[in-house]
This record gives C-alpha cells, sequence and structure tokens, in this order.
C-alpha cells in the first residue's frame, strides 16, 4: 500500500460510512462518481447503476420526481437518513473496489430493509476484501474474521462463532447490541442454540479452572 500513489490508491478503495456524504448532483452523478472512465448515460453506465441501486435496495430513486435524475441537493438533505446512507452505499459498490470500507453504513435503515441489504451484500463480498466496522450483530456476521476491541486495543481475533465461545466479553458486547436492537424495534430478542451451546461450553471451562484453584 505505501508503494501505491494517492491516486491509485483511491481507485482500489470504496467507502461508505454512517455519516453518508452526497453532493449536489443528480442521483445518477453520485452513485456513479466513482466509475470515471464510463459514460454514466451509456448502456454500461446504467448496467452498473441498476445493479449498484438493488445492492443497496435504493428502488425509491424511481419515485422522485425525475427518478435518477433527480438533483439531490447539497449532502442530499432532502432525503432521509435512510435514504442517504443507500445511496452512499450505492456508490460504493458501483465503485468496483478491490478494498470495501463499511462504517456501520446500515444504521439508519429499518430492519426489514437492512436484512436484504445484507443478503445483497454477501454477493459482492463474496470477491470483495471488505472493512467492516459494525454495531449490529447481524453486520458482524457478514465478517469473516471479526477484531474485538477494548478500549483502542484489539484483544481477540476469530469468527463469530468462536469468539463467542471463547471471549466473555465478546458475548458481552454480542448480547448488549441484540438488546438494543430489540429495544429499537420493539423486538423479542433471539437466543440461538450456538449461542447457548458456545456460553455452556464457556460456563463448564470456568467451572472446572475455579474446581483446580480451589484444590490448589
Amino acid at each position: 500500500m505505501r508503494d501505491l500513489s494517492l491516486t491509485e490508491l483511491r481507485t482500489h478503495i470504496a467507502m461508505a460510512f454512517e455519516d453518508a456524504t452526497l453532493f449536489s448532483a443528480s442521483v445518477r452523478e453520485n452513485v456513479l462518481l466513482g466509475r470515471a472512465e464510463l459514460d454514466v448515460h451509456s448502456e454500461e453506465g446504467e448496467r452498473v447503476l441498476r445493479e449498484a441501486l438493488d445492492v443497496a435496495q435504493a428502488s425509491f430513486v424511481n419515485e422522485l420526481p425525475e427518478g435518477v435524475e433527480t438533483v439531490i441537493g447539497e449532502e442530499g438533505l432532502s432525503l432521509s437518513g435512510g435514504q442517504r446512507q443507500r445511496l452512499a452505499l450505492a456508490r460504493a459498490v458501483a465503485a468496483k473496489p478491490k478494498v470495501l470500507v463499511l462504517d456501520d453504513p446500515l444504521s439508519a435503515l429499518d430492519v426489514d430493509t437492512e436484512a436484504l441489504v445484507e443478503e445483497a451484500l454477501r454477493h459482492v463480498l463474496a470477491d470483495t476484501t471488505a472493512m467492516i466496522v459494525a454495531h449490529r450483530p447481524s453486520t458482524v456476521a457478514l465478517a469473516d474474521r471479526v477484531a474485538l476491541l477494548e478500549r483502542g486495543r484489539i484483544t481477540a481475533v476469530g469468527t463469530h462463532s468462536e469468539l463467542l465461545k471463547t471471549s466473555s466479553h465478546y458475548r458481552h458486547v454480542i448480547s448488549s447490541l441484540e438488546a438494543d436492537e430489540a429495544a429499537r424495534t420493539g423486538a423479542i430478542p433471539i437466543i440461538r442454540d450456538e449461542d447457548l451451546a458456545a456460553a455452556d461450553i464457556t460456563a463448564h471451562a470456568d467451572t472446572q479452572n475455579i474446581e483446580k484453584e480451589v484444590q490448589a
């Protein structure tokens, strides 16, 4: 990475953040901003645009006054938070990057839309390296490897299932996130069999360690 120029680096990386950045331009121009080589009005440009909008579940653009030609205004303030996030995600996907950086880009979406976006993202991530900062358990589950941060330091790395088994702090974080999500949506938290098994395995191991210390 250090050997790449800033221009080259930008051609390989695309980002979508919780606080979405949009420009005073049409939906089409915003989404295809990272594809300078494309004629945005060409057949190929239309294909890339529609694929990216489909991944981001951004069909709402068809209901805008001028469809994808609607100028959305500075920062997209005429749109809702969830709509802005979906357009920013569509732009990142349309860029076809080698590395995709996602910093909690679905936080303003309702649960049903979020699930649809995540399912579509699984196909995108199949051939793209992604770094995901997430505060929702369902988004965490998109990752092949999870790094747990505590006080600014990485304290554990593994798959979601591995960390459930080996890290009490990770289980606490996931439980807290699920409780927050349930409170936000009014849903009942779902406790999965594998989560119970992971907790039971660790609890059993902790009990054995305590017994050994008592005997010593």
